[in-house]
């Protein structure tokens, strides 16, 4: 059998605990008797104020709700099977061991029992089936690739004893721990599994952090405070406070101005932030798409077939579009980053800009008139769509445009519109956006493509196989883009302004657009 075995897994971030302990050594730690900065005052650890571009609990507390853009808020509030460490690499956290059978159709968890819930309880082979078991439920996006004919199917979840739990496949699933990590891999305790309603108003986890309801505005302010006796000494602040500003301008005003220490700003606002002398960080390999809801044709005919979205994506000018709207970014056809072992220069040839190419492939595909289509946006893509607008309508598609009236809508969007975005990939951990994303919570219609498939699953296949993992990226590449499940538009930075006085540089796990919110530590 292959065996991996890891320390428990109360410390697998240690390599972030570390960081956050020696840097926190530096400045003193926690409010109470913070050390002298360089200019002899305390470190301010009372609270750390962080904007981000979306809402981050627009749906409430129940983690499996969400993707990867959400990882940061409720990483504090709950354990995971699996994480990500700052290397991007995929670590155990509430699993303590874990094996695979020789034909790699079972998967067995030994678990931390130590991690203890909202109510009391701690954590056991029962509450981890309990949670994978909700994997039918359509609301749990996060879960809707292992339910019944999802593309990672959980056949079975089996209770071997107390703290031992085996996930059983109909095929092979080497490398399934990806698809275990948060948010997907997060664990909700007794009583939120018993009324996943109760989650919307409250968080039950087993993270040090929790939600002062008291101090919090739907939508408006998150603040996240650590819990009375609970092990936080990873974490550096007292409490975090999430501010939803969905307007770039108005982020990196507000880290500018001092309005919050640390913010996720746009491209074409770093040399602001720059010339403001706010600290700057800037991590790379996130590309941002127009994302495919419907591959079947259920919202129209047109949309299952690739021709299509061929014709769509060969029509965009990305060149002038990006340095239209995206300064500083880098235009690409490629789903994958450039300093991927998956990328493929060949696609940014093939899908150059050629409206007249486009207007063959839409002939061909039976649509030599075009179409029309709705499409919602948001404050923040509406300045892409616009841009996109006329280069679709050139080759005779038609988009209409309509400004979503809340966080709500652009959800639910998934469900009765053909196309979404700007969204980002970060493919660290490229079977998470594989099957999380594309066949997750962007697979409403139930969709299915042969070759993702078989790409994702050589690739998770080839583990500790360089040669043979590039070789299955670069065909995952290909297939996604060939598809239309997703069009590239740009390769973009994931720039983050902050307050040099408060914080010390931000660290990403892997090529994430979102820090580790453990990293973040005083100044010193």
């Amino acid at each position: 059998m292959s065996r991996f075995i890891t320390a428990r897994g109360a410390g697998a971030l240690a390599a972030v605990a570390v960081t956050a302990l020696v840097l926190s050594a530096c400045s003193g730690g926690g409010s109470d008797g913070g050390a002298a900065s360089e200019t002899g005052a305390a470190a301010d650890t009372a609270k750390l104020v962080i904007a981000t571009d979306s809402d981050q609990a627009a749906f409430g507390y129940d983690p499996i709700r969400y993707g990867s853009g959400q990882r940061m808020f409720f990483e504090g509030i709950y354990d995971s099977l699996f994480v990500l460490d700052q290397d991007g690499k995929v670590v155990p956290q509430l699993v303590t061991n874990f094996e695979y059978s020789e034909d790699q159709t079972q998967l067995t968890l030994d678990l931390d029992t130590a991690a203890t819930f909202t109510d009391g309880t701690t954590l056991s082979a029962d509450l981890v089936k309990q949670n994978l078991d909700s994997r039918g439920d359509p609301d749990l996006s996060g879960y809707s690739a292992f339910a019944t004919g999802g593309q990672n199917e959980i056949t079975d979840v089996v209770v071997v004893d107390e703290d031992t739990v085996t996930l059983q496949f109909a095929a092979a699933k080497p490398g399934f721990e990806s698809n275990l990590v948060s948010p997907t891999g997060m664990i909700v305790g007794p009583a939120g599994v018993a009324d996943r309603g109760s989650l919307d108003a409250t968080p039950d986890g087993s993270g040090p952090l929790t939600v002062d309801a008291d101090a919090t505005v739907k939508g408006n302010s998150y603040l996240l405070v650590k819990k009375d006796d609970a092990d936080a000494d990873a974490y550096a602040f007292d409490s975090y406070e999430f501010r939803p500003i969905l307007d770039p301008q108005a982020r990196v005003n507000a880290a500018i101005s001092g309005e919050v220490d640390l913010a996720n700003i746009s491209a074409d606002t770093q040399a602001q932030a720059e010339s403001a002398g706010t600290g700057l960080v800037a991590n790379g390999g996130t590309i941002q798409n127009i994302i495919a809801f419907d591959k079947t044709g259920a919202l129209g005919p047109q949309w299952a077939e690739p021709l299509v979205y061929q014709a769509l994506s060969t029509a965009i000018d990305r060149e002038a579009y990006v340095a239209a709207v995206h300064p500083g970014e880098v235009p690409t056809a490629n789903a994958l980053p450039a300093d991927s072992p998956g990328f493929v220069p060949e696609l940014d040839e093939q899908y150059a800009y050629d409206p007249e190419a486009a207007k063959d492939l839409l002939a061909e595909a039976g649509y030599p008139e075009g179409f029309e289509f709705d499409f919602t946006i948001s404050q923040g893509s509406q300045r892409d769509m616009e841009a996109i607008q006329p280069y679709w309508e050139a080759i005779g598609v038609k988009m209409n445009l309509k400004n979503a009236a809340s966080t709500e809508e652009l959800f639910t969007v998934v469900q009765t519109e053909p196309l979404g975005g700007p969204i980002p990939f970060q493919w660290t951990n490229p079977l998470g956006p594989v099957f999380g994303a594309l066949f997750g919570f962007a697979n409403f219609h139930g969709a299915e493509n042969a070759e993702i498939q078989a790409a994702a699953g050589a690739y998770g296949a080839a583990q500790g196989d360089e040669d043979a993992q590039a070789a299955a990226l670069q065909d995952l590449n290909a297939a996604i883009v060939d598809a239309g499940w997703l069009i590239p538009l740009f390769e973009q930075l994931a720039p983050w302004a902050y307050s040099t006085e408060k914080l010390a540089e931000p660290i990403f796990p892997g090529a994430e657009a979102f820090p580790l919110l453990a990293s973040l530590t005083p100044a010193s």
